[in-house]
């Protein structure tokens, strides 16, 4: 309780100024912004980087270009059959799931799990382009043909790059675990042997 001639104080947070408080712009008035950001205008441009700066999610959403690369093929493959477009999303969806082994995969490893799944969806597309030649010219038969071939190789080198990173990351795991014994058999710290040993692994994050 309050004695007289003392004052309580209170801090009081301001939500304006924490991103997750901040109120998202109705559709209407964010397009309004980025056709006038599109047509060049300055303060149109400035309100539309406050705007991602503030509502990271926008962003994250709109320039996900893996998504984009996605959704692009699925629709190649689909060509205007909405069933088979989305159940291939879904099977996407899944193949995602399987190939991701833990439940907080680094960067590296989901940019290289998005690689073998557009790779995988490019060769699926040139398997259909193959399948439709009809009556082409041969130039064009053959254009397909390597088509398939280029996106099978590039193809198998994403599936390899993964196999190639999850490799190396059990052998780092096993080196540390040899540097946890060493540490102990020599009666240092961890991160001191670990800097003696191998500074290269010490300043991996």
């Amino acid at each position: 309780m309050e004695t007289e001639g003392e004052k309580m104080e209170y801090r009081t947070v301001e939500p304006q100024r924490d991103p997750k408080f901040l109120r998202l712009p109705d559709r209407e008035s964010f397009d309004k912004i980025v056709a006038r950001a599109n047509d060049g205008e300055a303060e149109a441009l400035s309100a539309l980087h406050r705007l991602l700066d503030q509502h990271p999610q926008i962003w994250k959403q709109v320039g996900d270009l893996n998504r984009h690369a996605v959704t692009t093929l699925i629709n190649m493959i689909a060509d205007g059959n909405t069933l088979l477009q989305q159940a291939i999303a879904k099977s996407i969806e899944q193949l995602v799931s399987d190939l991701t082994e833990t439940e907080t995969p680094s960067m590296i490893e989901q940019l290289l799990i998005s690689q073998v799944v557009c790779t995988w969806l490019e060769c699926q597309l040139a398997i259909s382009f193959l399948a439709d030649l009809g009556g082409e010219t041969l130039v064009r038969s053959r254009f397909h043909l390597k088509l398939q071939e280029s996106s099978q190789r590039r193809f198998s080198s994403s599936v390899l790059a993964l196999q190639h990173y999850r490799r190396r990351e059990v052998e780092i795991a096993r080196l540390k675990c040899k540097v946890v014994l060493d540490a102990r058999k020599a009666k240092i710290g961890y991160e001191e042997k670990l800097s003696l040993d191998h500074p290269w692994l010490h300043s991996r994050p």
